[in-house]
């Protein structure tokens, strides 16, 4: 039998294809203007807050549109395949709240190994768990969700954002299930050329306690232990790693008097 060349409304196929290359064309002029908005620069040739945010979302939108679209031509798909594939990369990238160039995310998109300090129990405690932000297919924004083991055993899932600010990366972290309490995490010299970042985290404990931590992003294992509350024996080593790695390239300065 012979196969229908139509759409399940009955519209030709290359009425389809054409309307494909008019979304195209759209999210091309879309991302050119990003791009302009992007280049306009003020006296002293420093580009306003107002252009960046507004490049990024224009950027955003257009390179969206151009995914979507050339991913789902090269595929063969329906007129409707089109669309709804063009929907969720669009609402997977316009939706998230932390937004940076998408130029400046490529040297954070990778598998990165976190360690961090906290309270259980009232005893500190070094922490292990992976932020997979290689597998985020947002534009101008990165946005995973981690299942994190408790001591308990049980598992919950986190929802993890980036950006970057000019040297500066920031995670913001927070179980899915509650908005209130927030990781923050910041890495104030992120060039994206080291192996190792070490920062400075914000954030209230599961015993309610508002605390300022150690935090460290690594591109390999720094132990070879799993995810979860790590062995007590590494607890000096990874303080001694993270003193080191954080004075090194930030000086705390000490009381005034």
């Amino acid at each position: 039998m012979a196969r229908r060349n139509s759409n399940g409304d009955g519209v030709p196929s290359a009425a389809s294809e054409a309307r494909a290359w008019l979304i195209l064309a759209l999210g091309v002029v879309t991302t050119g203007f990003g791009i302009a908005f992007a280049a306009a620069s003020e006296e002293g040739g420093r580009i306003s807050l107002a252009n960046q945010e507004i490049s990024g979302v224009l950027t955003a939108l257009g390179g969206g549109i151009v995914g979507a679209v050339i991913s789902i031509m090269f595929a063969r798909a329906s007129d409707r395949e089109v669309l709804q594939n063009m929907r969720d990369v669009l609402e997977d990238s316009l939706t998230s709240t932390l937004r940076s160039d998408n130029a400046r995310l490529a040297s954070a998109r990778h598998l990165w190994h976190h360690y961090f300090v906290t309270t259980l129990r009232g005893k500190n405690v070094w922490r292990y768990e992976q932020y997979p932000f290689h597998l985020s297919a947002h534009i101008g924004s990165l946005a995973v969700e981690i299942d994190v083991q408790a001591d308990s055993g049980m598992t919950h899932k986190y929802l993890v954002e980036a950006f970057v600010r000019h040297e500066r990366l920031t995670v913001v972290s927070r179980k899915a299930s509650d908005e209130a309490n927030v990781f923050v995490e910041v890495y104030p010299q992120f060039d994206g050329e080291l192996s190792e970042y070490f920062g400075a985290g914000f954030v209230r404990t599961w015993d309610s306690t508002n605390i300022v931590t150690k935090v460290i992003l690594s591109r390999l294992p720094l132990l070879p232990s799993t995810e979860g509350t790590l062995a007590e024996s590494d607890f000096a080593e990874l303080d001694r790693m993270w003193e080191v790695g954080f004075k090194r390239l930030n000086e705390v300065l000490p009381d005034c008097t």
